[in-house]
């Protein structure tokens, strides 16, 4: 399995759904495609620099931390591509934890 870090942008404005019950949702689909999470930080709101949609001004930013195989990755992505109330994500791998 290998480590990422992902950073996601979370519409609460339109989805009605806190912030935990998304963080939990994404978890699940992580979950599901044999992954598991081992780390959260939740950022805080943020406005965007550039506001392209008046619709969505910014976001709640999180910092999931979690190991999957390479192979599901992608399927993972589309899960979230498929979701309302996740805005955008970056999915990186992490850097190696040192022992």
């Amino acid at each position: 399995m290998k480590q990422y870090e992902g950073l996601f942008i979370l519409d609460t404005d339109t989805s009605g759904a806190t912030v935990d019950d998304i963080i939990k949702a994404i978890g699940e689909l992580i979950k599901e495609a044999g992954g598991k999470v081992t780390n959260e930080q939740k950022l805080d709101r943020r406005s965007f620099a550039r506001v392209t949609d008046k619709k969505h001004s910014g976001g709640f930013y999180v910092s999931l931390y979690f190991e999957l195989e390479a192979s599901a990755l992608e399927g993972v992505r589309e899960a979230f591509r498929k979701r309302e109330d996740v805005f955008r994500t970056q999915i990186t791998l992490a850097d190696p934890v040192s022992a």
